[in-house]
């Protein structure tokens, strides 16, 4: 009670002290009620379904059936060794173990409802799959081998310890209502996390904007990128064969519309509407939440966070981990709503 106590009280005093973070964003907000959103408290014993399987022969082990695109091939991978190679990729061995456990329950339930999803609509796109990967140059997860030759001399240590927190949580999925949240994650928020349906559309409940403050401190919370305006207007008119910049540079920029958390919905860009995230795209930046000014031919923007914002900022819950809070109080924050399910995976 005293950790929880702590935890809480350290929460507000960086909303307090940390710069930027504007009043009109907590109104209303109160960290004692966004965990007591969570039943997982309520939920009582919630062990891995891997406790009543044999796990040493790997009999009745559930599996992900993955289509590479790469490669064309489907591939048959265990839930845990494709969990722990998800987290291999998102999450530094050196991250706090509760924050380790987050991110494992997070990626097996995001997974766990693409298959869910496949299953219900039966895509031929996917070849028998439950889903696919390979189709862009984000790496989903690493082997064993992998893991060797990324990790070196450290492997052992590494391996052991990102397994020992997927075995530990193994089995345990978010749900609300019963079917899967769909459990987004990206590396640093701006400071507040985005509403899902400000950036893919939709109306999940359990993906809605809540304060990350910590993600402030992060050396990589702000980046610049700078275009001469001759790269600028290469770079539109790849994208937006129609692109109008006809006239003086300073006026090819509009004010951008945005949403309550700051990120751009959309702006204008000579006779262009583009969407926050088809400019984030087209100019490679690290995420929607930008300012961008014209100065010295030259635009710049300034890029607050890293990622699409949804969900759990893993920077987040790694700072929350290391101020005390347990797993399920991080799940709990970045996903509102939700509940810990414990089942068997099939």
């Amino acid at each position: 009670m005293k950790r929880k106590i702590f935890f809480l009280a350290t929460l507000l005093i960086l909303m307090v002290l940390i710069p930027l973070i504007t009043v009109n964003n907590l109104k209303g907000f109160n960290f004692e009620d966004a965990l007591k959103l969570s039943s997982f408290e309520n939920k009582g014993n919630i062990k891995s379904s891997l406790s009543q399987i044999d796990k040493k022969n790997n009999l009745n082990l559930p599996t992900f059936k993955i289509l590479d695109k790469s490669t064309n091939e489907i591939k048959e991978v265990l839930y845990r060794d494709f969990i722990g190679g998800t987290v291999a990729v998102e999450m530094s061995p050196d991250s706090q173990i509760e924050a380790l456990k987050a991110q494992s329950v997070a990626a097996l339930t995001y997974f766990c409802n693409l298959k869910q999803k496949q299953a219900e609509s039966h895509s031929i796109d996917l070849k028998g799959a439950d889903f696919s990967i390979g189709n862009d140059c984000w790496i989903h997860y690493l082997d064993r081998n992998q893991m060797k030759e990324k990790w070196g001399s450290n492997f052992d240590s590494y391996y052991e310890k990102i397994f020992s927190a997927v075995d530990s949580v193994l089995g345990q999925t978010l749900k609300k209502d019963g079917k899967f949240v769909e459990a987004l994650y990206h590396s640093i928020s701006s400071g507040n996390t985005e509403n899902i349906k400000d950036v893919f559309g939709g109306d999940e409940s359990c993906l809605v904007s809540v304060p990350s403050p910590f993600d402030k401190l992060s050396p990589e919370y702000k980046t610049v990128k700078e275009f001469s305006a001759d790269e600028f207007k290469k770079i539109v008119e790849t994208k937006w064969q129609n692109a109008n910049l006809s006239s003086e540079p300073a006026s090819w920029i509009s004010e951008p519309n945005r949403t309550d958390s700051n990120m751009v919905r959309s702006m204008k860009i000579g006779n262009i509407e583009a969407t926050g995230r088809e400019i984030r795209q087209t100019f490679s930046l690290r995420s929607s939440n930008f300012d961008v000014t014209f100065s010295e031919n030259k635009f710049i923007f300034t890029v607050r966070g890293y990622g699409h914002g949804v969900g759990m900022s893993q920077y987040g819950a790694e700072q929350m981990a290391k101020h005390g809070a347990d797993y399920k109080q991080i799940l709990a924050w970045y996903y509102p709503g939700s509940s810990l399910s414990s089942e068997t995976l099939t």
